[in-house]
């Protein structure tokens, strides 16, 4: 199998995908299978995190439900976010360990992977200071949330580029008031297609590990 291999889940409900990725985090924290990447796009669904003080909603869940807009309560960090159609989101199921990699060089190899991804659109995101993600002029384009166990990680990060931005009016996005999201298409990105920016992802992944501490030998 190839390492680091990615899966494209294509448009897939949210708890399908936490389904998947807790069966793959079993399978791959075992060393039953290889670490890999996962690339989806959800309908419509708000996820509440792990630190209940980072979860604010602006509405009720109920409410939230009514619109159809499924609402999941998950164990990763980060606090409030959104996913719907147009925003690619990148799971990794990596064995951190093996990779030789540490909690904040990890974060940094998924922002820059989804920095590849909006430099193919014309988009320039940068880091922020004490706030995991991307930035665009002030605005989150990029939102990061990790749970790690048995040395393994799950969840990742979502890219905000063709969806509709509306969603995140019933939350306060991450617990940072006064954020603002913004996406690639708000930017005046390129409408690159889907599978393009994907295909970045794939050929990126590799590269990159040696820039944030990935070992020679986790990737033979």
């Amino acid at each position: 199998m190839e390492p680091l291999q990615c899966i494209d889940c294509a448009l897939m409900p949210y708890r399908e995908s936490l389904d998947l990725q807790v069966k793959l985090h079993e399978k791959v924290s075992s060393g039953a299978l290889p670490s890999v990447i996962l690339l989806v796009e959800h309908p419509p669904v708000i996820t509440l995190g792990l630190h209940k003080d980072h979860n604010q909603l602006r509405r009720t869940e109920k409410q939230v439900s009514d619109m159809g807009i499924d609402v999941v309560q998950i164990r990763r960090g980060g606090g409030t976010t959104a996913h719907n159609p147009g925003q690619l989101v990148v799971y990794p199921i990596v064995d951190v360990e093996k990779f030789g990699f540490h909690v904040a060089p990890f974060v940094h190899y998924l922002e820059h992977l989804a920095m590849d991804v909006l430099a193919k659109t014309g988009i320039q995101a940068e880091r922020r200071n004490r706030y995991p993600g991307l930035w665009v002029h002030g605005r989150k384009i990029a939102s990061v949330g990790l749970q790690i166990s048995k040395k393994t990680s799950m969840h990742g990060i979502a890219i905000n580029l063709y969806n509709d931005l509306g969603i995140f009016d019933h939350i306060v996005p991450c617990g940072i008031a006064g954020v603002e999201m913004t996406s690639s298409e708000r930017e005046g990105g390129l409408k690159v297609p889907m599978q393009h920016l994907k295909d970045v992802v794939q050929s990126r992944r590799i590269d990159l590990l040696f820039e944030y501490g990935a070992k020679l030998g986790a990737i033979r």
